[in-house]
């Protein structure tokens, strides 16, 4: 029996691959005849059962549209539908890898079976391409929160790599809460800056900090990710975190990086002044650089210079970004190698 004779049975006779592939063929025929009609549609060979399945379920997925004749419909631009169809999928596929372990709980508590505790909140990823391949999938899994931390470790470089070429790969849905921070290391590749100034391109807060330890993903409350293959080549103890804990872990992890990071937009500006240039900066300034150069605390430079230590770490947030420095120390070092202090 074929699939037409299977649809003509009924319309709900089809299940799975069988079903995708009735609508696939539906589809072309759709798109060979330009504009669709009933009529036309049945000299193709389908019956009316299955033109209203085939084209209701097109119309679904915003491949076709109505028209205001209720037997002729319009043909949506085959590459950007699709396209638009295709990240519906992947989105799709995403989610379900990240919530696969949550339903598996589930479904081992509904039977009786006990939760092995070594699997409940840790997934082991072996191999680069695996790890590369995960952060890409927790990313577009998205949906109301995204907060990434890069380092420039191997498994980094080759999905920036691979965004570079195709930036469908790294989706910034509008709507998301997201916090993007590099390693200024990352400001040195081709693949690593483009991603950043599309992030920034996109209205995303962007900063970047020296030093970031290893690559850390949080998607929403569900998910997160670690990336180790700074300190193994091949990838070994990365894994994705799930579970209130774990999670909590690496929110305030995140947290702490996002606060000693500098905001992008100021460090480029000043990493474009000329060197040498002097900025408007006041004894009680030049004061603060000199300790910052030399390690202190902002509870010293309050005491040193008789002032609170609000009003110091709101200074050494203006001298940090006037100086585009990613540390408070590296702000006294730039301060020093421009002749400020």
């Amino acid at each position: 029996m074929g699939i037409q004779d299977g649809v003509r049975r009924g319309r709900h006779e089809l299940r799975g691959e069988a079903y995708e592939e009735f609508i696939g063929s539906a589809y072309l025929t759709a798109v060979r005849l330009g504009v669709p009609t009933r009529e036309g549609l049945r000299g193709a060979g389908l019956s009316d059962d299955e033109v209203d399945v085939s084209m209701g379920e097109l119309t679904a997925r915003g491949l076709l549209v109505h028209t205001t004749d209720p037997d002729v419909w319009e043909v949506l631009p085959p590459r950007e539908a699709m396209t638009r169809q295709a990240e519906v999928v992947e989105r799709r596929i995403a989610l379900s890898r990240a919530t696969a372990a949550e339903v598996e709980t589930l479904w081992r508590r509904a039977v009786g079976e006990r939760i092995p505790v070594s699997n409940q909140n840790f997934e082991a990823l072996v191999g680069l391409e695996t790890v590369a391949e995960r952060i890409l999938s927790v990313h577009r899994a998205s949906s109301t929160r995204l907060w990434v931390a890069l380092d420039p470790s191997p498994a980094v470089r080759m999905f920036l790599e691979a965004a570079l070429e195709d930036e469908s790969l790294l989706p910034l849905r509008p709507g998301v809460e997201a916090r993007m921070m590099f390693d200024t290391a990352l400001l040195e590749q081709p693949a690593g800056m483009a991603h950043l100034e599309r992030c920034d391109r996109a209205g995303h807060p962007v900063r970047v900090g020296n030093g970031i330890p290893f690559t850390t993903v949080l998607v929403d409350s569900r998910a997160g990710l670690i990336d180790l293959s700074t300190f193994d080549p091949t990838g070994q103890g990365s894994a994705e975190l799930r579970g209130p804990g774990p999670l909590g872990a690496l929110e305030k992890l995140l947290d702490e990086i996002w606060q000693l990071s500098t905001p992008y937009g100021p460090t480029v500006e000043a990493a474009r002044r000329e060197e040498g240039q002097k900025a408007p900066l006041d004894t009680r300034d030049l004061r603060i650089l000199h300790l910052l150069s030399a390690g202190a605390s902002d509870q010293l430079i309050a005491r040193q210079l008789g002032v609170s230590v609000r009003t110091v770490e709101r200074r050494i947030r203006y001298l940090t970004e006037h100086l585009g420095a990613a540390t408070r120390f590296q702000a006294g070092v730039q301060a020093v190698r421009r002749g400020w202090v």
